[in-house]
């Protein structure tokens, strides 16, 4: 009989961890794992102690301290990392751990979880670090590394950030504003992750999985908005290369915001045509994706303007 493998996840109370954890405790999946297991530095928060209660384990760890984790990590076959990007260099402890010839880590799903920005021309600190830490734990050849692409996560992408500001009615876009982006919803992105773990043998995971909850345009968006109770949005538009252009000019800074608003328009974040939608969640029948409407009108067309 196979052996079940012992999953790990480091970063589990954060926005996105805590809906993987949810993911993988589910009842649709968790029967599928050994062990689920939350890296903590504290085990007995009411968090982890209602996790534990749901079938979880927790395992302390010191982030300043190397052997911790890789004893934190011992049995472990598959570690998911959902650290932040401020991490005060937890992430390359992590890289250490799992590096090591004496690790029994197997499969590594990096802190990724978002853009798929392999494929940009330009560098930018955030996703520079990532493309480090990947070179990094990819030195040990025998571990399989599995990066997961979403696209944008849904409920934190209808902002003035964005230039989506719906509590003053108004849309500057980017382009056109007609190109396609995919949007997942961060539970789904917690489901997806479950459900591939779930289904596919770790010998047999892929290098990389794309998801796309919803494939929308910020035009659509804006009307959807309106539809579900924004009221009036006033839509204007930028000149595409000109934005770059500035972008790229006015020097890096560490909130990629601003680049995630050309790459938009330049159709880079649109995973509708290639997505792996259909391996995690095979004719839906595990969960269905939420669409931008849906979450339009569980928001009342008015997601981040306060009450």
């Amino acid at each position: 009989m196979t052996k079940l493998p012992t999953i790990a996840i480091a970063g589990g109370t954060g926005a996105l961890g805590k809906d993987i954890v949810e993911g993988l405790l589910d009842t649709q999946f968790r029967s599928h794992y050994e062990d689920v297991i939350i890296l903590t530095r504290n085990a007995n928060t009411p968090e982890m102690v209602k996790w534990k209660e749901r079938g979880a384990s927790a395992r302390e760890y010191s982030a300043d301290n190397e052997q911790s984790i890789q004893t934190a990590l011992a049995g472990v076959d598959v570690l998911i990392n959902v650290v932040a990007s401020r991490d005060d260099g937890f992430k390359g402890k992590i890289a250490t751990a799992i590096s090591s010839p004496l690790s029994s880590v197997k499969l590594y799903i990096p802190s990724e979880f978002g853009v798929d920005h392999y494929l940009h021309d330009f560098s930018h600190p955030e996703w520079d670090k990532k493309k480090i830490h990947f070179q990094a734990v990819s030195a040990r050849g025998d571990l399989k590394i599995c990066r997961v692409f979403p696209g944008l996560f849904m409920e934190h992408s209808v902002g003035p950030w964005y230039g989506l500001d719906t509590k003053q009615g108004r849309y500057e876009l980017v382009g056109s504003g007609s190109t396609p982006v995919s949007f997942t919803s961060i539970p789904d992105i917690g489901r997806g992750v479950a459900s591939a773990l779930a289904n596919i043998s770790v010998d047999a995971f892929p290098e990389k999985l794309y998801f796309s909850g919803d494939s929308v345009s910020l035009v659509e968006i804006a009307e959807l908005m309106k539809d579900a109770g924004a009221g009036e949005i006033q839509v204007s538009t930028l000149d595409l290369g000109e934005y770059k252009g500035k972008t790229l000019g006015a020097g890096t800074t560490l909130d990629p915001a601003s680049y995630l608003r050309f790459l938009m328009a330049e159709g880079k974040i649109d995973n509708k045509d290639q997505n792996d939608n259909e391996i995690v969640n095979p004719s839906q029948k595990f969960w269905k994706w939420k669409k931008m409407k849906g979450y339009a009108e569980e928001t009342g067309g008015r997601p981040w303007v306060e009450a």
